[in-house]
This record gives C-alpha cells, structure tokens and sequence, in this order.
C-alpha cells in the first residue's frame, strides 16, 4: 500500500490533462457536428493547441523542480529522486492524454462513441494489470511510473491508429478562424467543466499534501477510483446523447428530451442497483483483493464517496444534452456548486480523521450535483417558441 500510494500520484497528471484540454475536446465534437469547418482543420488546430498547453506545464513544472519546490509533498520529498520520475514521466502522461483527447473527439463527433467508451475503460485495466505485473518482480515505484508511462502512449497510438482507419486524418496548418471557433465553444464548455476537471486532482493532491503516510494515500486513492470508476461506467452510456444532441436542429429539442429520458431511465435504475449490491458485496468483494490489506477501510471510504458519485453519473444525460443544444449557462452553477460544497467541507471537517474528512466531502459534494441535475431537468425550456 505505501509503494501504491505514491505511484497513484502520476494519475494526477492524468486529471490535469482534462483541466489543460481548456474545452477543446467539447469544441471538437460540437464545431464536426454543425460543420462549420474541415475536419482536419479542426483536428489539426486542436493538436496544436493540445501542444502548446501540454510544453507550457512541462516547462513551469521542470522549472518548479529545479528550484527544489516540494510540490509533491514530504512523503514524496523524502524518496530521493522520486520526485523527478513523477514529473518528467507525468509529463509524458500529459501529453499522452491530450492527443488521445483529441482522437477521442473527433471519434465521438463521427458516431463512434463505443470506441470511445471502450478506450476509457481499457486504459484503467491496462494501466493496473501493467502495474501487476511490475510489481511482481519489482517493489521501487519507479518501475510502476515507467509502466504507466507506456501505458498512456500506448492508448494514444491505439487510438490515432484507429481513428486513421475509420476516418482519415489529414494534419494540416492550423488556421485562426478554427482557432477562434474552438475558444469561443471550448471556453464556454471550460468553464462548465472546470469544476469537475478539477475536482479529482484537487482532492487528491491536497489528500498528498495532507497525509502522514502514504499508504493512507494509498487507500483513499483506491476508495476514490472504485467511486470514480463505477460513475465512468454509467456517464459513459450517456456519451452519445451530447453528439445526438449537437446534430439536431433547434426545433427538435423536445425530442431530444424524449430520447433523453429514456437514457436516464437506464442510468437511474443501473446506479441505485450498483449501490444496493456495493453496500451488500463489496466488503467481502474488496476483501478477497486486498487480503490484509484493509479491506474494511478501503469500503467503508469507497462507499461514503459512491452514493453522491453514483447519484451525480445517473443524471450524466441531462448534462450531456444541454451541452449539445448550447444550454451551458446553469450547468455551470451547479457544477461549482458541487465544487464549492466539497472544497469547504474539507475546510470545515478538520475534526475527522482525513479519511473520514475527504470522502465524506466528496460524497456530499457529488450530491449536491445531483440534486442541481434533477432541478435543471425539471426548469430548462426544452420546447423552442
């Protein structure tokens, strides 16, 4: 747990990448579908800007280094090099991740959003059975680091190569006008975004900053992702309503809200089953895994976390198609509304135990995104006059 709770510090970076993308991987998506510009001139200026974002972190973070700023925490401060790996392969991730997000966009806007959900799945269980296996003949970190570096790159040529064959990509100059049209959705999209891009690798560097050991690191990272994990697996089933969403004309957002109602039908009765059967199995489940472990703690901090993050991902469709149809004002508010919920709750809890202190934030945080979901599903004007 100590060797996994600091090179659970790389998926960071991993979370950042979504922070930096600055709403290009939306802009994508929305600017393919209404067609108001090439393809690959889209997917080309998206690149270039993927690269400026991605150089400009990697030269503050080196500089950050040099300077000896522990912006990694003591923990880390205090295994020699340590630091080093976790900012020079976190980088790759970065970069790593940014392409893939533009690959993925432009898959999604051409109706291959099951590609898409397929990569996000298979690069968690590539990620930890590389990690199982390196740590059979190796206890060092930095041998893990190393692994999920190749793994992120990877993904990136999986999915570049897929992309290549079902729709082919031409990398042309990069022009203003993309440039522009990008900004002006993407930032748009950002600032709606922004909340839950930054949720995860905020909670989970003030978690670094604030642990004693790393294994308490080692097990709230654990807790976060089974969290995180099973709302990807019921937001994901929303993923095409924002492309439905984008492509239909302003006069059929009353179908849109149909076919939306449907998805959250299946999301809403998947989630409370998940929950059910979490609360009834997964001790036992976790503790057939982890052995000694803690396996008790590890559920009882994944479950505090779960309930508000499962009941968030159920009402992922009423997100995914204001996104589609421009309504990105109020989704806005109630996204840092669940930001500010979580931040202050961390603030305020100082009297529990870390553990108790952050999970219990980051559940009520989540739902206080549902609750903003299921008002915005009940007030947002569907029917255009």
């Amino acid at each position: 747990m100590e060797v996994y709770g600091l090179w659970a510090v790389i998926g960071i970076f991993a979370g950042m990448a979504s922070v930096l993308d600055l709403g290009i991987y939306k802009s994508i998506i929305y600017l393919i579908l209404q067609q108001r510009h090439g393809i690959n001139e889209l997917a080309s200026t998206a690149t270039f800007l993927s690269c400026m974002a991605a150089v400009t972190f990697t030269v503050l973070l080196i500089i950050l280094q040099l300077l000896k700023v522990h912006i990694f925490g003591s923990v880390v401060t205090a295994q020699g090099n340590l630091a080093w790996w976790l900012a020079l392969g976190g980088c790759i991730v970065l970069f790593s991740s940014l392409f893939t997000n533009v690959a993925r966009a432009t898959l999604e806007a051409s109706f291959f959003g099951h590609v898409v959900n397929v990569g996000f799945a298979f690069v968690t269980l590539l990620q930890y059975g590389v990690a199982a296996i390196v740590s059979h003949w190796y206890s060092n970190p930095r041998a893990l680091i190393a692994g999920s570096v190749c793994v992120y790159v990877l993904i990136l040529l999986g999915h570049v190569g897929y992309l290549q064959k079902v729709r082919r990509i031409i990398l042309v100059r990069p022009t203003r006008s993309a440039m522009a049209a990008i900004f002006r959705y993407g930032l748009t999209a950002f600032a709606a975004d922004l909340p839950i891009m930054l949720l995860g690798p905020t909670v989970s560097y003030l978690f670094v900053l604030t642990a004693i050991k790393a294994g308490e690191y080692g097990v709230f990272d654990i807790s976060f992702k089974i969290a995180m994990l099973a709302a990807s697996a019921l937001s994901m089933l929303a993923t095409p309503l924002f492309a439905i969403a984008a492509s239909a004309q302003p006069g059929n957002r009353v179908a849109v809200r149909q076919t939306g109602s449907r998805y959250l039908g299946v999301t809403v009765t998947l989630g409370c089953v998940g929950c059910v059967l979490f609360w009834l199995f997964g001790d036992r489940a976790l503790a057939l895994f982890f052995f000694n472990e803690h396996p008790h703690l590890i559920f009882r901090t994944s479950l505090l976390m779960l309930i508000g993050a499962t009941a968030a991902a159920a009402l992922e469709p009423v997100a995914r198609m204001l996104m589609g149809i421009g309504c990105l004002g109020r989704l806005s508010l109630v996204r840092y509304a669940m930001l500010g919920t979580t931040m202050g709750l961390i603030a305020l809890l100082t009297h529990l135990e870390p553990l108790n202190r952050f999970a219990l934030a980051v559940g009520i945080g989540f739902g206080t995104s549902a609750v903003g979901l299921v008002l915005l599903d009940r007030t947002e004007r569907w029917r255009v006059i």
